[in-house]
């Protein structure tokens, strides 16, 4: 196999897993590599005619070279449509994201209920009905929002209320999230609860996020504490037990995502630690007190 085999090969299976996502293009891999064996094999013969023009034609630019350049543009073109007319009868668990049947109205895998679009249905404009190409979420003629993009927003919602629903249980002691966002999580890290949030391409919003929620807390009575008390480590004590909200290592894993960690324990020398007043020097009164 050539280095251009390899490459159109390489490049349509990347097109396939971004377009499709890897459970469907794995779902549809043996054509897909049918597919790829064709178009390798016609972008072969483009690259053969042009070399034996380019070796016969120095003055100016060679016709072979335009075919190939034209051959390489139609190439994402036919590898989209392709993807498109496989997808016509395959529908995504929003969900788990297993590909299911387009007959089929609830995941076999999960059992949620599934869009009542295909995946080739929802790249279709509402609007001006324009096929689009899959994974595009707005329509490349009018640009009205598409239906896999309304049900990915649907479905990261849902996400979110799960989520915000087991903060009660899990996090009842603190005051909720509300400042934005999406794909939420809680996670238990060995002691510490981790509530995660995304602020995609916009770490100035997620920043944002973070103050205000510090603000939040420390209006529902968190504050600092300790010997070395910080507005990034807030405490409060409910009942005999001291709540410690960590934002000092919100962005370690990146500025689009904080982390924000809870849990129970006292500050360095305790909650209630006061500092002492500085001791006054002695004057020559304290020289002569009896």
């Amino acid at each position: 196999m050539g280095f251009l085999d390899r490459a159109i090969k390489k490049g349509i299976s990347e097109g396939v897993g971004k377009a499709v996502g890897d459970a469907i293009s794995k779902t549809i891999e043996p054509k897909a590599t049918e597919f790829a064996n064709q178009a390798a094999q016609k972008m072969n013969q483009a690259a053969d005619n042009t070399a034996n023009q380019m070796n016969t034609q120095t003055a100016q630019k060679p016709q072979g070279l335009s075919n190939l350049e034209n051959a390489f543009a139609n190439l994402e073109k036919a590898a989209q449509g392709y993807v498109t007319k496989l997808s016509e009868n395959i529908k995504v668990c929003p969900s788990c994201g297993r590909p299911c049947e387009a007959a089929q109205e609830f995941c076999p895998e999960c059992g949620a209920e599934l869009p009542k679009e295909t995946m080739a249905q929802s790249a279709v404009c509402p609007n001006c009905q324009k096929q689009n190409p899959l994974g595009t979420k707005f329509c490349q003629d009018c640009g009205t929002k598409l239906p896999i993009a309304v049900q990915e927003e649907q479905a990261a919602a849902q996400k979110n209320e799960a989520v915000m629903a087991e903060w009660d249980t899990k996090l009842g002691a603190y005051p909720k999230w509300n400042c934005g966002g999406t794909g939420f999580y809680i996670e238990d890290d060995g002691g510490y609860y981790r509530f995660g949030a995304e602020f995609k391409n916009n770490s100035a919003a997620a920043q944002n996020a973070v103050v205000q929620y510090q603000q939040i807390l420390m209006q529902n009575g968190f504050a600092p504490a300790g010997q070395y008390p910080s507005q990034e480590h807030l405490y409060k004590m409910i009942n005999g037990t001291c709540y410690h909200v960590d934002l000092e290592h919100c962005f370690d894993g990146g500025s689009e995502s904080p982390v924000i960690y809870f849990n129970i324990g006292e500050p360095t020398v305790g909650y209630h630690y006061v500092k002492p007043e500085p001791k006054k020097p002695a004057g020559l009164k304290d020289l002569f007190k009896f």
